[in-house]
């Protein structure tokens, strides 16, 4: 509950922190996990359209398995608009799978239409 508080701004807004992500591991062919590595995640104030092409590809994938779902989280996103994301975010792509996610929304779309 870090980031709840009865009244007032709370220590977690006044930093700009967004969230806490805490990922819990296992090695592979392991029985116990590790402790968490533990990130804040915080508010540069950048546009979106300043981040990263990993952050935008990610953003595509993730409001693509959105549209599959036909999540209530989805907002007004779009196949146009995954594929539009998507393209930015294709950075480095060496073994082709970002170009084969852009051909996967194709096809999606065309099923969806």
């Amino acid at each position: 509950m870090r980031y709840q508080t009865p009244a007032g701004p709370s220590e977690a807004a006044a930093s700009g922190e967004l969230l806490t992500l805490r990922i819990r591991y296992k090695d592979p062919g392991g029985a116990e996990s590790h402790e968490p590595l533990v990130f804040p995640v915080r508010d540069e104030g950048r546009a979106f359209g300043q981040a990263s092409a990993d952050f935008k590809f990610a953003s595509a994938v993730a409001s693509f398995g959105m549209l599959l779902r036909g999540s209530d989280y989805r907002g007004e996103t779009s196949w146009d608009a995954v594929l539009e994301i998507a393209q930015e975010g294709l950075g480095a792509d060496p073994h082709g799978y970002r170009q084969g996610f852009l051909e996967l929304v194709r096809k999606a779309k065309e099923l969806a239409e």
